[in-house]
């Protein structure tokens, strides 16, 4: 399979700490998080910022921290790579986090959803965004929740018609909602599919983590991890692509590819087709190896190629990387880290 990877320079041409970061108290208020990933090195983070997201025609740049609760949005501006901080918001002004943990923007620019982690107070919520000024509206219109769901990823369909997210709990479900509207233009979203864990009752107990969909919307790639402070294996982690029909919400229970057992899959979070016409790469990362990895897709055959680039240290500055979003025209890939609670952004040249 000939290479499709783009060229990405290992150093990041910006990086955002987050303002007033737990890291700065000498007692951060969340318990550490063993990652037991790596032969003879037992690691501990805390959560802190957890995810990013590209938004505005890539003009905004929105970082999610699960410790504060707190959703930060940035101008992005591509001549020299500054970042200037726009939106702070958090619970008091009423966004309604508790633990967050991912973030997506429906392709439309239209809504920003987030899930929350945290015990008895799970759910997906979601914000409308001015489409004149992109301003983030801090007060959720709905709030979504699943019986004994614990939310984890998201992600919506390239049409803006569906919304999927992923759970951690111990079924593993990845759930299906349909975005409709009311008959006085109000949105409202039903819940249309529920896909059960395949790797439930493998020898490796995965949970699906994160979703993307390729451009075309008729792939879906789901990500499988095992939950942070669990007992380790050498390598695991896994890649499945399924079918997706981009009109009636549906994806294939029989996988085309998958890409399991390869020890750069080590603890993986995150996933994400590249937006060109062919989908031609794949990204993800590995918190206990601290790297994000790119593999070549072929969609002609939906074949990973096994041979991967990735984004290592020193030169990188990754720590934990735990998410990540490529730009929608696949130049920038930022990544939130929760080692030291930063955000960074790295060019990418096809």
């Amino acid at each position: 399979m000939a290479s499709k990877l783009p060229s990405v320079s290992q150093t990041p041409v910006a990086v955002a700490y987050t303002p007033n970061s737990i890291l700065n108290l000498s007692k951060p208020p969340l318990p550490l998080i063993p990652i037991m990933n790596r032969p003879k090195m037992n690691r501990e983070r805390y959560g802190t910022c957890t995810a990013v997201g590209w938004f505005n025609n890539n003009h905004y740049l929105a970082t999610l921290n699960l410790a504060t609760e707190t959703l930060h949005t940035y101008a992005f501006h591509p001549q020299d790579h500054s970042l200037t901080l726009l939106q702070t918001l958090n619970n008091q002004n009423g966004m309604q986090l508790h633990w967050p943990d991912a973030l997506a923007f429906s392709p439309d620019g239209l809504y920003l959803v987030i899930t929350n982690t945290k015990q008895n107070m799970c759910s997906i919520n979601m914000y409308h965004i001015d489409p004149q000024t992109h301003l983030i509206d801090p007060v959720p219109f709905q709030v979504i929740r699943h019986p004994h769901a614990v939310f984890h990823g998201v992600r919506f369909s390239p049409n803006s018609k569906y919304m999927v997210s992923t759970t951690t709990d111990s079924s593993g479900l990845i759930l299906i909602y349909k975005l409709d509207y009311e008959a006085n233009g109000a949105p409202k979203i039903t819940l249309s599919q529920v896909v059960q864990n395949r790797y439930q009752l493998s020898p490796l107990p995965f949970k699906p983590k994160a979703i993307d969909f390729s451009s075309d919307g008729s792939l879906i790639i789901i990500c499988y991890g095992v939950t942070a402070g669990t007992q380790s294996y050498p390598s695991y982690g896994a890649l499945a692509i399924h079918t997706w029909d981009n009109d009636t919400g549906t994806t294939g229970t029989q996988s085309l590819c998958e890409l399991t057992g390869k020890p750069e899959l080590s603890c993986p979070d995150d996933v994400a087709f590249s937006h060109d016409a062919l989908s031609s790469f794949i990204v993800v990362q590995s918190q206990s190896n601290d790297t994000v990895v790119f593999y070549s897709f072929d969609k002609m055959t939906n074949q990973i190629d096994p041979q991967f680039f990735a984004l290592t240290n020193p030169k990188a500055q990754l720590s934990f990387p735990h998410g990540f979003s490529l730009s929608s025209d696949d130049k920038y890939l930022a990544v939130s880290n929760y080692g030291d609670d930063k955000v960074t952004v790295y060019s990418l040249k096809s």
